[in-house]
């Protein structure tokens, strides 16, 4: 008695195309450039020694700029400068850190972009690896930065709250 195959060559061709699809569906499409618009404004996050402030506006129609500051009372520190950049097709956030020059600017491409955040990655940069952002509601946003310095792994951790003032 034969056995009988499992999967067919059909079925296989079926997985292969279900399992591209899923992958296509997950990339960050230029066309949702848009989704970006809940950036614009002035995000803070206090700790217990500091604020941590994060200001976007957008420039035009493939550009937002970013920046963070460190502020302790009455002094305040610039951290990093942010672009999310529309190139051809595809979409790049580039952190600039103050005090650091690297030998190339940094850029990680977004890999998903939906109405609730993003995913931005270049798996062979050190720091940052990953960045993600994601919006929990029109007040609140979270930030993460993920990557290796020096052989350890860091990951911090950004929630931000939209600043009425």
């Amino acid at each position: 008695m034969a056995k009988k195959r499992w999967c067919s060559s059909s079925c296989i061709l079926l997985l292969a195309f279900m399992a591209g699809s899923l992958r296509v569906a997950g990339q960050a499409s230029t066309a949702d450039f848009r989704f970006l618009d809940k950036l614009q404004g002035t995000w803070k996050m206090n700790t217990r020694k500091s604020t941590i402030i994060e200001t976007w506006s957008r420039v035009n129609d493939s550009t937002w700029n970013g920046q963070t500051w460190r502020v302790v009372g009455a002094d305040s520190a610039k951290q990093q400068s942010m672009q999310l950049v529309r190139r051809g097709d595809a979409i790049f956030f580039m952190p600039v850190y103050e005090g650091h020059q690297p030998a190339q600017p940094v850029r990680l491409k977004l890999r998903v972009l939906k109405p609730i955040g993003f995913v931005a990655e270049d798996l062979n940069n050190d720091f940052p690896r990953k960045i993600t952002y994601r919006f929990k509601d029109a007040r609140h946003l979270d930030a993460r930065v993920e990557g290796t310095r020096d052989g350890t792994i860091e990951e911090y951790i950004f929630q931000y709250i939209i600043s009425e003032d």
